[in-house]
């Protein structure tokens, strides 16, 4: 729609992180709660976009990025996506007001204002501005030509209602399937996404085939606790898997000329369980397809979202309120690794001190 900067302001509520005692298996994790205190959050450098759901719905998909170096990814620099949707039904015209973005920062360095904006408000909890320029008419703004597309779209659709995302991302592979995924933003949570393998397997006798993605997710860190973090990684690393690393597959199903394409989540399906989730196993004893809801660019790129704390997914987005980890793994400068190995393949890089076990006592009894 647009690739001018604005600033985006949504309120909401706060969220904070604790750590949690689990099981021997996951031993110590931070969990995520909401808490009853809303505020306004303000975010800079944003670019505005509409889509229709297939329902007609309108939606207002804001989209942010920054770069910065990746000790994974060799110390290079790389680019953080970041997008937030919300459905859009009221829009109020353009006027001026005096304010104080990020007046609820911690670091009073990080405030900025009070000066004067041009700004107008969608539904109850969100604002488009920017601020005023000196002499400027408001009716010649970016804000108001904003307001003007928004509005416009509101009394009469020109927008196809579908559901693929088009953003302009230059995609050159061919016809892979590389799904493109999203995670709640939630830093202080330390689950990024480091790796997205994709694995296309055998063709049946009708043409269908699978493919077999496999994310590896950086294990949280518990900064706050040193000491604690320790000895979880150590059995993490030592004990259970030989890695410090989470890993979790599901399938994309291709049924060409057959059915649509079709995800398949076992042991992993998020339902309708969100971020404050954590120990979430849907799908967990049979292999259940599920139609795919959205595409990116086209149908080869499947959206994923990552839904809960112990990386539970869906088709669907349960976290509506949080702004998301926009990864496009073939991007040249994407904060993931792309690459085609199995689920199996990766595992066999890890070996932890129980397998060593069965695997000796295995030796042991075959001798």
């Amino acid at each position: 729609m647009t690739i001018d900067e604005v600033w985006f302001s949504h309120r909401e509520k706060r969220y904070k992180t604790k750590i949690k005692l689990f099981s021997i298996k996951n031993f110590l994790k931070k969990t995520f709660s909401w808490t009853d205190n809303k505020e306004i959050w303000d975010w800079d450098h944003c670019t505005i976009g509409l889509a229709r759901a297939i329902d007609d719905r309108l939606i207002v998909v804001v989209r942010s990025k920054t770069n910065k170096n990746s000790r994974y990814m060799g110390k290079k620099p790389v680019e953080l996506r970041y997008m937030l949707g919300f459905e859009v039904n009221s829009i109020s015209e353009p006027y001026i007001e005096s304010y104080t973005a990020r007046e609820n920062h911690s670091d009073p360095e990080k405030r900025v204002g009070p000066n004067n904006r041009l700004v107008f408000q969608l539904d109850s909890d969100h604002w488009i501005w920017e601020w005023a320029k000196e002499g400027e008419d408001i009716n010649s703004s970016i804000i108001y030509r904003l307001y003007n597309q928004i509005n416009n779209e509101m009394i009469s659709s020109s927008i196809k209602s579908d559901n693929i995302f088009k953003i302009g991302v230059k995609i050159n592979h061919d016809d892979k399937i590389i799904p493109v995924i999203y995670q709640p933003a939630v830093d202080s949570l330390d689950n990024f996404v480091r790796e997205v393998h994709c694995k296309k397997k055998s063709l049946n006798a009708n043409g269908s085939y699978e493919v077999e993605v496999t994310i590896i997710f950086e294990n949280e860190k518990l900064r706050e606790h040193f000491y604690l973090h320790k000895a979880y990684e150590l059995i993490r690393l030592r004990w259970l898997y030989g890695r410090k690393y989470d890993i979790e597959s599901f399938k994309i199903l291709d049924n060409k000329g057959l059915d649509n394409k079709k995800f398949i989540f076992k042991g992993i399906y998020s339902n309708g369980h969100n971020l404050i989730h954590d120990d979430i196993h849907g799908d967990k004893e049979s292999h259940i397809p599920h139609n795919i809801k959205y595409f990116f660019m086209d149908n080869n790129h499947p959206v994923v979202f990552i839904n809960t704390s112990n990386h539970a997914m869906a088709e669907h987005d349960t976290n509506h309120e949080l702004w998301k980890w926009e990864y496009i793994p073939w991007l040249e400068n994407a904060p993931v690794e792309c690459g085609s190995m199995s689920r199996e393949e990766i595992e066999s890089q890890f070996i932890g001190f129980r397998k060593r076990l069965v695997m000796l006592i295995h030796g042991i009894l075959k001798n």
